[in-house]
């Protein structure tokens, strides 16, 4: 019946059907298959005693009840059924993905949290021997950084990270290699300290991100893996504490209760457990906790994320906030006899070295977040350090993970400046 001029008997048909339904427009547009628009031109032509067609009824009003509940309250609530079921539909698929993941990884048991041995046992007497940390964090996996929004000084996607990530774990053995020769490494502790992924915690990240939460962790997780059993090859021992960051957490907002069990990354370091049980000389210790208090040799370390210190854009910078920090999780943790003399930490995307606390720079490198803010800049770098059985932490240095070759990490900007000149000014400096 849309598209075309209707008959007489159409028009009848759709006043018997107003008459039957009660006054029902939504009703009659499906007995009839009129648009509510010629319902309801007919029906006031009709009750207006304007429709010379025979045999129509007598026009009658069936009350603004009827009428109300026709069109605007019967179309709120279709849209708002398929609003629902358009979010019904987006929760079944996330669920389908969330059972594909937990498929792969066995949350079940409770997982065993032990130090290994070799990081806490001394060397024998006359056999120097020192234990390398490789610090990972704030990687941003997934994260694309767009250039020219960052005035050419970086650029990151998942093209950019698997060169990176590959960078972190070549460097660190060549770090230690060739540059720190000489040492009887025992193994290699590598520390993973959250923001492993970019996330979902913000609309923009969902809407740039190279893939979902899920695609994002299933893709990784072999790249992770080869790096883990590359340094194991080489220092012949690799220790992994892990502690979820901010960035992998489900919610919009911080949750004080299931902080690391409410965290894509718990599941992830887990996954990457699953899939490397089979391999020797890899250990994984996974914090139920935000902080994972560890030891190698006598040099006892806190490892935590850093999202919990609040600050840093006054004079001081970083300075006030991790003193503050430093000091109530000394003194909390002084309370239960759980005393450390290193806190390690990644969040800031500043690599420091502040004695007694360690702060990781970032993978991924300036974003537009940190861009808009005016944060400083700082290239794509991690924190690598030996542990000394005897005089604790003793070399630091950084871990860089930028290729040679890539266009923007080491640009110095002059990409975003526009210049113009006329005749020879720029050769005299002379004006006219």
């Amino acid at each position: 019946m849309k598209g075309r001029e209707l008959s007489d008997g159409d028009i009848r048909n759709i006043i018997e059907a107003y008459i039957r339904y009660e006054g029902n427009k939504v009703h009659v547009q499906d007995a009839t298959g009129a648009g509510y628009s010629t319902v309801n031109r007919y029906v006031k032509f009709w009750q207006a005693g304007q429709l010379e067609i025979e045999g129509l009824p007598e026009p009658r009003s069936f009350g603004l009840a009827h009428e109300v509940r026709d069109a605007p309250t019967v179309k709120k609530l279709r849209d708002d059924y398929a609003s629902t079921k358009k979010e019904r539909d987006a929760l079944l698929r996330e669920v389908e993905e969330l059972r594909r993941v937990a498929s792969m990884v066995t949350l079940v048991g409770t997982a065993e949290r032990k130090i290994p041995e070799w990081t806490v046992k001394k060397p024998g007497k006359g056999n120097r021997g020192i234990i390398a940390t490789a610090f990972l964090s704030d990687v941003h996996l997934d994260e694309v950084i767009q250039p020219e929004q960052v005035n050419w000084v970086n650029a990151y996607n998942r093209e950019i990270a698997e060169k990176r990530l590959r960078l972190f774990f070549e460097n660190t053995i060549e770090l230690a290699r060739d540059y720190l020769s000489g040492f009887r490494y025992e193994g290699l502790v590598l520390p993973l300290g959250g923001d492993i992924f970019a996330g979902i915690i913000h609309e923009e990240l969902v809407e740039s991100n190279e893939g979902t939460i899920f695609e994002s962790m299933l893709y990784w997780a072999d790249p992770m893996c080869a790096g883990i059993k590359l340094v194991r090859d080489a220092f012949g021992r690799v220790f992994l504490p892990c502690v979820v960051g901010n960035h992998g957490r489900r919610q919009r907002k911080p949750h004080a209760k299931n902080r690391a069990q409410d965290n894509f990354e718990y599941m992830f370091y887990h996954l990457l457990k699953r899939l490397l049980a089979g391999e020797k000389g890899i250990e994984f210790t996974i914090s139920e906790a935000a902080d994972q208090p560890f030891r190698v040799y006598d040099t006892k370390y806190l490892l935590t994320h850093g999202d919990q210190f609040k600050g840093g854009s006054g004079i001081a910078g970083l300075w006030s906030p991790l003193m503050l920090g430093d000091a109530r999780k000394r003194a909390r943790e002084n309370a239960v006899q759980r005393p450390y003399d290193h806190m390690i930490m990644g969040h800031w995307h500043q690599l420091k070295f502040f004695g007694n606390i360690i702060v990781n720079g970032s993978v991924s490198g300036l974003d537009e977040y940190a861009f808009l803010n005016n944060f400083g800049y700082e290239p794509p770098r991690q924190a690598f350090w030996v542990t000394d059985a005897t005089h604790g932490v003793t070399i630091t240095a950084p871990i860089h993970v930028a290729a040679k070759d890539e266009v923007y990490s080491a640009a110095t900007g002059d990409q975003a400046i526009v210049g113009i000149g006329w005749g020879n000014e720029r050769k005299t400096g002379k004006n006219g």
